[in-house]
C-alpha cells in the first residue's frame, strides 16, 4: 500500500477495521481481520517525527516573538500573534495524539473482543437487550440513586460446569444521587449548589430455582425485607447480613461449603451482594469494574506476537471464579427442595 501519506492510510484503515470489529461473531473472523492488518505497512504505527519537529519549531518561534516583544516594549499585538502561532503549531500535535489514541483504543477493543469470544460472551446491542424493567422493579440493587438509574451495558454469557450449565447476563448499572450543598462564606452569606454524585455497580443475572426471597448483602440497598438470619460462622457474619422471608430456607441454603465459597468470593469482589427474587432469579452485584478487563501484552506494532496472544485462550480469572462460585451454589442447592 505505497502512498505519499502512510499516516492517512493507517487512520482510514483503523476506522474501517473498527467498524468491522463490531460485526465479528467468531474467532475465525477475528483472525481474518488480523490478516488484513498484516497487509498494512509494518510495523503498524504512526510516523510523526517531522510534525514533532515543526511543532517544536513553531512553539520556539512563538516564544522568541513573545520574549522580544516584552524586551522591546513592542505593540501588544505581537503577543497575540505569538499566541496564534503557538496554537497553530499545536494543531499537528493534537492530530497526532488523536490518531495514536485511536490506534491504542482499537488495539484494546480488538483484544477485548477476543477475550469475549474466548469466554463465550456476547456484547448485546441495546436493541437486543432483554426487558430490564422487571429487574428494576424486582431488585433493591437497582433502586439506588434518587436522580437517575440506567443500565450502561449488557453482555450475554454461557457457563458449562460438571453438574450444571446456565445462561447469564453480565450488567453494568449506573446511578446518580442528587443533593444540595449549603455553604457559608466568611461574611455570613449562605449559598447553595446542586451536586450530582455518580456511582457504578456491576454483576450477573441468572435463573436460580432453588431459593427465593433471600438476601445476602455486604452493601445493602434500601427496600430489602425479611427476618435476620445469623450463621454459625463469625467470619461470614462480619462480611454479610442475611435476610430471608423464611429463615429455615436460609439455614438450608447456607451450608458450610456455601459459606466458605461466599467468604472466598467476598475476598475477591468488593461490596458483594446476592439477591434471590421471588420469581426464581439470582442477582449478584459488586463494585469491581475490572471483572471483564483484559489487556494485551503486545501492541499492533508487534503484530506477530499480538496474533500469538490472540490464538491462545484468554482468561478472565475474576469472572471464572465468580461463575465457579455460582456453580457451587447450584450444586449444593439442587437437593434442598
Amino acid at each position: 500500500m505505497a502512498t505519499s501519506n502512510p499516516n492517512k492510510v493507517l487512520a482510514e484503515a483503523i476506522a474501517q477495521f473498527n467498524q468491522q470489529l463490531s460485526q465479528i461473531d467468531n474467532k475465525a473472523e477475528l483472525l481474518q481481520l488480523l490478516d488484513k492488518l498484516a497487509l498494512l505497512p509494518q510495523p503498524i504505527r504512526y510516523h510523526y517525527k517531522q510534525r514533532w519537529q515543526l511543532c517544536n519549531a513553531g512553539l520556539l518561534i512563538s516564544l522568541l516573538v513573545a520574549v522580544l516583544t516584552y524586551q522591546l516594549h513592542a505593540d501588544t499585538l505581537l503577543y497575540y500573534i505569538a499566541a496564534v502561532m503557538a496554537l497553530i503549531s499545536l494543531i499537528p500535535l493534537l492530530i497526532a495524539l488523536h490518531h495514536i489514541h485511536q490506534l491504542n483504543l482499537f488495539t484494546k477493543q480488538l483484544y477485548w473482543k477476543n477475550a469475549l469470544l474466548d469466554n463465550q460472551l456476547t456484547l448485546l446491542k441495546k436493541t437486543d437487550w432483554p426487558a430490564t424493567s422487571h429487574w428494576l422493579q424486582q431488585f433493591a440493587e437497582f433502586k439506588r440513586g434518587n436522580y437517575k438509574r440506567e443500565f450502561k451495558q449488557l453482555i450475554q454469557g454461557q457457563f458449562t460446569g460438571s453438574e450444571h450449565s446456565f445462561s447469564y447476563h453480565y450488567w453494568h448499572f449506573h446511578y446518580v444521587n442528587r443533593r444540595t450543598e449549603v455553604s457559608t462564606n466568611n461574611k455570613g452569606q449562605v449559598t447553595t449548589r446542586v451536586v450530582y454524585d455518580h456511582f457504578d455497580r456491576y454483576g450477573i443475572m441468572l435463573p436460580f430455582a432453588y431459593c427465593r426471597n433471600l438476601f445476602i448483602t455486604a452493601f445493602a440497598a434500601e427496600g430489602i425485607r425479611g427476618d435476620r438470619y445469623t450463621s454459625d460462622s463469625g467470619r461470614f457474619n462480619k462480611l454479610f447480613q442475611v435476610r430471608a422471608a423464611d429463615t429455615m430456607q436460609a439455614a438450608r441454603f447456607l451450608k458450610p461449603a456455601v459459606i466458605i465459597a461466599l467468604e472466598e468470593q467476598a475476598a475477591v469482589l468488593k461490596q458483594l451482594n446476592l439477591a434471590f427474587s421471588d420469581n426464581g432469579e439470582l442477582c449478584i452485584s459488586f463494585a469491581d469494574k475490572n471483572v471483564l478487563d483484559s489487556q494485551p501484552a503486545y501492541g499492533l506494532d508487534q503484530l506477530a506476537l499480538f496474533r500469538q496472544s490472540i490464538e491462545q485462550p484468554t482468561a478472565l480469572p475474576k469472572l471464572q471464579q465468580l461463575l465457579n462460585t455460582v456453580h457451587q451454589l447450584l450444586r449444593h442447592s439442587d437437593s434442598n427442595f
